[in-house]
């Protein structure tokens, strides 16, 4: 167990590839604090991971293609011992001055194995006297980082260099026909419990606030959101745009009953993007390739697009989401078990018997 000594500890996290390194390369780069450490990058021209020493940027190749002694093997991928030791060094260029130091990132070799930066990163954190540390950590490995390093109050996902984002209202979509699985797929327990009250209490574990799209009466602690009456009997279109009226300028954390597959981290991981991106987010299933529009993240603006849309007479969510392009983060890093959209009796079966 390591002891959390002089920096404030705050952790940049989320799943890989969402642009972490390069929100805190735009923040180094127009802020005139002293820094110390490095940031991860790729290789434009070869598509290897380097190292970008601060405070001076000055690259170093990381990620290799050779196998000799200065070679570090982690799954198919060899790493420059070199490259760990100036990275460690580029740490220590801290003095009185430095403002923040950087670690990007901490990963499987120094979280699960003591190797890469570690041993020594430990010393130097127990050491130093820089006041703040900024650590770059995948969301994968949060937990177990958190418990390594006894960072419990560690910030995360806050700092200036975060974008400013609209609240998350979090949302369980109940309001469905279910006509194919021929019950209210609402009240289907997979979990001990009717699977609205197992999404709402998912989303409970992500989100300050949860709400539950629904068209009948329902008793339970959560606020209700029916359909308003101009959006009506427009499957999930409906019941989003009714809760954004209720909840306007906020963004929206959506979450099907369809879903009983889905683990609160794949929820997480939308929330995670959303902070370091500030832009929707959702799932693209790695085997169907379809976007998954009810386990998503919408974010204001472009739920004002949605609703400017379903006034022309588009009232589909997936076609919307495909139609951001570039501006919507895609996530494929989860099963695609845990996408399944449980519509038909015989998948409620199978999922009892697996």
């Amino acid at each position: 167990m390591h002891r959390n000594t002089n920096p404030k500890i705050f952790i940049l996290t989320g799943p890989v590839g969402i642009g972490k390194s390069s929100l805190l390369r735009h923040f180094i780069t127009l802020n005139d604090s002293k820094t110390c450490g490095f940031l991860s990058l790729i290789d434009s021209v070869t598509g290897k991971r380097g190292l970008s020493l601060l405070p001076d940027f000055k690259h170093i190749t990381f990620e290799h293609d050779g196998t000799d002694q200065d070679s570090l093997k982690i799954g198919r991928f060899n790493f420059s011992k070199q490259a760990f030791d100036l990275g460690l060094k580029a740490l220590k260029h801290a003095d009185e001055n430095t403002v923040f130091a950087v670690i990007d990132e901490l990963g499987k070799l120094e979280i699960n194995q003591d190797e890469g930066f570690e041993p020594l990163f430990s010393t130097w954190l127990a050491e130093t006297k820089v006041k703040r540390l900024i650590a770059v950590i995948r969301s994968s490995l949060l937990q177990k980082a958190l418990e390594k390093y006894n960072w419990q109050g560690a910030e995360i996902n806050t700092g200036a260099w975060m974008p400013e984002t609209a609240e998350i209202i979090g949302v369980v979509m109940a309001g469905g026909r279910s006509s194919r699985m021929g019950r209210d797929k609402k009240w289907i327990e997979y979990h001990d419990v009717p699977q609205w009250q197992h999404a709402g209490n998912m989303l409970s574990k992500c989100v300050q606030k949860v709400v539950i799209s629904v068209n009948d009466d329902l008793n339970t602690e959560f606020l209700t959101v029916p359909d308003e009456d101009a959006f009506k009997n427009h499957g999930p279109m409906s019941g989003l745009l009714s809760v954004a009226k209720a909840f306007p300028q906020k963004a929206l954390l959506v979450f099907g009953v369809d879903y009983p597959s889905i683990e609160v981290s794949a929820l997480m991981d939308l929330v995670y993007a959303y902070q370091v991106r500030n832009c929707s987010v959702c799932y693209r299933n790695p085997e169907s390739e379809r976007i998954e529009p009810l386990i998503a993240l919408y974010h204001p603006r472009d739920i004002n697009k949605i609703e400017s849309g379903f006034h022309r007479g588009e009232f589909s969510l997936s076609r919307f989401l495909e139609s951001l392009g570039d501006s919507l983060i895609q996530l494929t890093h989860i099963p695609s078990t845990q996408l399944k959209s449980h519509d038909l009796p015989q998948d409620e079966a199978t999922f009892r018997t697996r």
